[in-house]
């Protein structure tokens, strides 16, 4: 039974992420990236992020520390492009496997199983992230599970092995995890902590504080150094409580009231912010977080996120798309596992799950259709819409095989979602940055021109073209190529 689960799963996430792959809806920022960095990787070189839209072209591991993307190098030279999309997908698959493993585990009904890997695989966070390029955060959640798995059967190498990777796949990663282990030791309840409260000092409290200075030294230090500027730090993305940690939590604890009503309200102007951080908490609700706060140990794995979240200055964080809550899917099926526990008998058991698994699928395919982010777009998102397996007025035959005739060495400028298609190269733009570009390629009409308007777009074309630095080779099938004139 797992096994057909598993494969329906594996063909609703193929038709949404493979898909927009393939149909040019994935985006230099941020598939680009990552496809330009594992490129650099695979062939032994140090990735510059040449896709900043600054122009600054830092080292990759200063605007993303995420030295995991290192191991995947090999799977490069067999799925090429689609490498980090297909990894993303098997995560996802080997997570829900960890949550079955958890439940088998704790419940002592084992047909539960399959109604909490429904569960998981429905998670709606799943479906925004998998809609959404690519993501190392998506891939360290998804170890999640099997990190508990560990910590509950005491098999300590396999738990450090994970700790490991997790630390390693994304800078936020480790304040997470600092979290996590917290509630692993809150979940044990207040008589099992007092009673073993020394053992924890020799395993629990040691990672906690590894993971913590580790979070401080990659995001205060090895980051802004990296990047030659001391003032870029994650912290500084949170624009309500000020431009440092210190004055964020400073603020947090000299107006704590004001800080709770920023978890559930916006202060914004823009009229497209209201409603999403209050959509968020129905749709964490519906989906089995009322399993959260019944068993608050797992809510304390989530402080950090739902701070990164709700205290941005940025609305795209706030809501339910895009990878921002894909933290979210483990931590509320653990949480959700470890309350039926306490329902001795099997019947209320097998009727909250049931009661879940159609609230679940309820609440995301409703959310499918339409959410209250203003930028949403079903196309890209919802996998039972027909508009989703079209091409949406390209030639993707065609753009693919002029695709195929532009050679890897010479550095190329290019739409956005062009970008994850032709990141075997070590200079890769994103228009309107042009530098040392030998050639353009560009989505005419019916993809992003992101960051440009498109009058702004075609405005700079015609520039281009009669200062002479460029001539039109390619004007079909949506696909624009010019290439630099000697």
């Amino acid at each position: 039974m797992e096994t057909i689960i598993l494969l329906i799963f594996a063909t609703i996430f193929s038709g949404l992420s493979l898909v927009n792959h393939y149909n040019f809806r994935t985006n230099a920022l941020d598939l680009g990236m990552f496809n330009h960095a594992l490129y650099s990787f695979a062939h032994g070189k140090m990735n510059y992020f040449t896709l900043d839209l600054h122009g600054e072209f830092p080292v990759y591991f200063a605007d993303h520390f995420s030295p995991l993307t290192m191991l995947y190098s090999p799977l490069y030279y067999f799925f090429g492009s689609w490498t980090l999309l297909l990894v993303q997908i098997v995560s996802v698959l080997l997570g829900a496997l960890g949550c079955y493993k958890v439940c088998k585990l704790k419940l002592a009904d084992n047909g539960l199983k399959y109604l909490v890997l429904i569960i998981f695989l429905a998670q709606w966070s799943i479906m925004s992230a998998l809609a959404f390029d690519f993501h190392n955060n998506v891939v360290a959640a998804m170890m999640v599970p099997w990190l508990y798995y560990y910590y509950i059967k005491e098999r300590r190498t396999a738990f450090l092995i994970l700790f490991l990777l997790i630390l390693i796949a994304k800078e936020n990663m480790s304040l997470w995890l600092t979290f996590i282990l917290i509630g692993f030791i809150l979940q044990k309840g207040w008589q099992e902590i007092k009673n073993n409260w020394k053992n924890y000092f020799r395993f629990e409290v040691p990672l906690i504080v590894f993971s913590a200075v580790y979070f401080y030294i990659v995001v205060f230090k090895l980051m802004p150094f990296l990047y030659d500027d001391a003032s870029r730090d994650m912290v500084s993305r949170i624009g309500y409580h000020g431009k440092t940690a210190g004055g964020l939590l400073s603020s947090m604890f000299n107006n704590p009231v004001e800080t709770f009503r920023l978890f559930f309200v916006s202060d914004s102007t823009d009229p497209m912010s209201i409603g999403i951080k209050e959509e968020l908490h129905w749709v964490v609700l519906l989906s089995g977080g009322i399993a959260l706060v019944l068993r608050p140990a797992y809510l304390v794995m989530l402080i950090p996120i739902y701070v990164q979240k709700m205290l941005n200055g940025n609305s795209a964080y706030w809501g339910i798309s895009s990878h921002y809550s894909i933290e979210f899917a483990p931590i509320i099926v653990l949480a959700l596992i470890d309350l039926i526990r306490i329902l001795k008998k099997p019947i209320f058991q097998y009727a909250v799950l049931s009661l879940v698994v159609v609230s679940t699928v309820w609440i995301n395919y409703d959310k499918l259709k339409s959410r209250k982010t203003a930028w949403y777009d079903r196309t890209f998102n919802d996998f039972t819409y027909g508009p989703h397996y079209e091409s949406g007025g390209i030639d993707v035959e065609f753009i693919r095989s002029e695709l195929a005739k532009i050679p890897d060495e010479i550095p190329l400028s290019v739409s956005s979602n062009l970008a994850p298609h032709l990141a075997n190269r070590d200079r890769l733009y994103h228009f309107p940055i042009i530098n040392d570009a030998q050639m353009l390629v560009l989505f005419k009409e019916y993809r992003s021109s992101y960051p440009m308007s498109r009058e702004n777009f075609s405005e700079m074309i015609k520039e281009l073209i009669e200062s002479g630095q460029f001539e039109m080779t390619v004007d079909s099938g949506d696909l624009l190529v010019l290439k630099r004139r000697n």
